[in-house]
């Protein structure tokens, strides 16, 4: 039974996570049908950023007033909606607003998925559990692109994004039928402001800036960056793309194992300096062979940092402040990391170029494991 509540779980994930991820690849045609520059383009990922903050300082707050489970069908429902009415979007404000709710419906997921998967499993393999239900980004990352790239020699790109809102549709479906309804502690209940007091609490949001920003904020200019600076067709670079990803749908789970064995802060400092290295190294690539060879490194590394961050979230919060730690913690990762990254790399490629942006996030990436030193208990 655990093993069907781990695979519903991933599952809600993977189509969550998709209905983010697959904005990247569809980009440059983004891009080019609204006719906007690279900075703008990537703006829209600060609307999507915003929505996903929004809802997970919040959803800390909803789910012992509703429920995990109410609390996690209602993001579905959100997020459905959104997907669906994207299709329609014919300017760049109704596509803004589009985003803005997508990023408000998937925001809500995982602060109340990770407390119920806390619950189920007992402590010593929550590193094993977290790593098999983070996969479901990774083979979001990994699967999406390529499907795309598929998906667009026969259909319309509005159109995959009913297809995303139809998938959302089924999985919540199952989702409310079969998932456990386990109810969130009530006696006690944390308090924000105690959570932004804890030195360990901003040591962890740091972290999940910069690796943010080396994921999803990299991840979503990577098309344009291969497209429009280096030449690609669109659909060999999401094909490139997509397979560059499988590497990180393995070392999530391996994560998982040496978390439990090792412990998390010494995982953690690893994965964190080698996917600032990788970072910079993909900007130094002067050759298509040497770049594509970096983006498969790159992107096998960072998939690590999440399931181990989790884990080491889940150690230094007690059950009934895991959700508002762990939310926060996010919230503040998405809106810098995934909000603002694209944006900022966008804006330094129209002035100089993709280059620039991405080996200077590598190096304060590197940087920052130092921080590490400052936690301690994981």
């Amino acid at each position: 039974m655990k093993i069907f509540f781990l695979l519903l779980f991933w599952s809600l994930w993977y189509v969550n996570f998709s209905a983010r991820t697959v904005i990247s690849p569809l980009l440059p045609i983004i891009e080019d049908e609204f006719a906007l520059r690279h900075a703008v383009a990537g703006s829209i990922f600060s609307f999507l950023s915003v929505g996903y903050t929004i809802t997970l300082l919040l959803s800390g707050a909803l789910s012992p007033r509703i429920g995990y489970k109410r609390t996690i069908a209602l993001g579905f429902l959100i997020l459905m909606m959104s997907l669906f009415f994207l299709r329609y979007a014919t300017t760049y404000t109704s596509l803004a607003v589009a985003f803005l709710f997508i990023g408000l419906g998937a925001g809500i997921y995982l602060p109340s998925a990770i407390p119920l998967i806390t619950e189920v499993f007992d402590r010593e393999h929550w590193g094993k559990a977290i790593a098999f239900h983070e996969t479901g980004a990774s083979f979001s990352v990994f699967s999406i692109p390529l499907l795309t790239a598929i998906a667009l020699r026969i259909l319309n790109w509005r159109t995959i994004f009913f297809v995303l809102s139809a998938a959302c549709l089924i999985v919540c479906v199952f989702f409310c039928i079969f998932s456990p309804d386990p109810s969130p502690q009530k006696e006690k209940k944390a308090r924000f402001s105690s959570v932004l007091h804890r030195r360990d609490f901003w040591i962890m949001a740091t972290l999940w800036v910069f690796a943010a920003s080396c994921a999803l904020g990299l991840y979503s200019v990577i098309p344009l960056f291969l497209v429009k600076e280096n030449g690609m067709r669109l659909e060999t670079a999401n094909t490139i793309f997509g397979f560059s990803r499988i590497g990180g749908f393995i070392v999530a789970i391996i994560a998982g194992f040496l978390v439990d064995r090792y412990g998390a802060k010494r995982i953690l400092f690893l994965v964190i300096l080698l996917t600032g290295l990788s970072t910079m190294n993909l900007a130094l690539a002067q050759t298509i062979p040497l770049l594509v060879v970096m983006l498969f490194v790159q992107a096998t590394i960072y998939p690590a940092f999440f399931p181990v961050a989790l884990v080491a979230i889940s150690r230094l919060t007690a059950s009934n402040e895991r959700s508002i730690f762990a939310g926060t913690t996010m919230a503040i990762g998405v809106i810098i990391g995934i909000g603002l990254t694209p944006v900022i790399l966008g804006a330094v490629a129209d002035v100089w170029n993709f280059r620039v942006g991405i080996f200077s996030l590598g190096a304060f990436t590197a940087i920052s494991c130092i921080s590490l030193k400052g936690i301690r208990g994981i």
